[in-house]
């Protein structure tokens, strides 16, 4: 068998004649062939001549070859999956038992879910579509700051990619420059009042032009190759989230405790007037005062009266 990764490893760093590489791991030289014939299947730009093969490009794919030997954590993503197509990385996760910290991403999910199963959007190598297993173990009491960590992580991550007016939509939406950037659909499994199961589920838009959403989705959808005009790395992003995602994770796994004040100050309509919608239903609305310990929303319904939320949609529409 030959080892994808060592074999990309060795050609990134020199070229290797297929006779070299039959000797290196113990095969022939057509096996050799058909997995390079493979890897540029995949993506992957390969000179060829008669001295041998080099890699001269890699993709700019979330592959296991490209993520794995990059990976800078302790645990998540350690057992990842990829997949060019599937319904969905959350539905994925649900029918398998995973480990702890195991990554499913997509290129495509035909039945990507957001919240309150609305249809997620997901154009192929444009954007990032994944799903996280945790196994936290916490009392119950603690969910409803999930909903929230994980925004959180992603909008620090992000942060590093732009400057301009990126938000936190709560209870768990980034806003780059008032449009949907990123999106979250968090499923979770109780027994004996325990958190045991957590399902990440994490789209973020990177390299999407106005062409690839939905024509109803033009004015509230956007991207970061939209606003910053340029392309990004999907791998960077994706590597530098998972980090940061394991570290904020693991300290709140010891601590059960998050910078609220520091989320509540980057809350999008933050000191604004909202409404806020139950099953496409306005129930209330108020000027959005900031955020409780435990991530509920604070809503000022008049002068003298603040109303607690813990669930609903947000708007600025009436």
């Amino acid at each position: 068998m030959i080892d994808e990764i060592k074999l990309i490893t060795l050609l990134k760093e020199k070229k290797l004649s297929g006779e070299e590489l039959a000797k290196i791991f113990g095969t022939s030289r057509v096996a050799v062939w058909k997995k390079i014939t493979k890897l540029k299947t995949l993506g992957y730009e390969i000179h060829s001549d008669k001295e041998g093969y080099k890699i001269i490009k890699n993709p700019d794919k979330p592959l296991p070859t490209e993520i794995l030997p990059a990976l800078e954590t302790n645990f998540i993503g350690k057992n990842y999956h990829y997949f060019e197509e599937i319904d969905s990385t959350n539905n994925y996760a649900k029918s398998k038992d995973l480990p702890n910290g195991s990554v499913i991403l997509a290129e495509n999910q035909t039945a990507g879910k957001g919240r309150k199963g609305r249809k997620w959007i997901s154009s192929k190598y444009k954007g990032l579509y994944f799903s996280i297993v945790l196994k936290p173990n916490l009392e119950v009491t603690h969910l409803s700051k999930f909903s929230l960590l994980f925004p959180y992580s992603t909008f620090k991550t992000l942060k590093e990619f732009t400057t301009q007016d990126l938000k936190i939509k709560w209870p768990n939406d980034i806003y780059l420059n008032g449009k949907k950037l990123a999106g979250f659909l968090i499923e979770s499994s109780i027994e004996n009042n325990l958190i045991t199961k957590l399902i990440v589920g994490i789209g973020i838009n990177v390299n999407q032009n106005t062409f690839d959403f939905p024509e109803d989705l033009n004015y509230i959808a956007t991207s970061l190759k939209l606003e910053e005009g340029k392309e990004f790395s999907r791998n960077e992003i994706l590597l530098k989230l998972l980090y940061n995602i394991e570290k904020d994770y693991t300290d709140f796994i010891k601590t059960c405790y998050i910078n609220m004040k520091d989320i509540e100050e980057n809350l999008l309509w933050l000191g604004e007037k909202v409404s806020v919608y139950e099953d496409g239903r306005m129930v209330l609305s108020g000027i959005v005062k900031g955020l409780n310990s435990d991530g509920s929303l604070i809503l000022q319904v008049d002068k003298e009266t603040e109303e607690i939320i813990y669930v609903g949609d947000l708007s600025i529409r009436y």
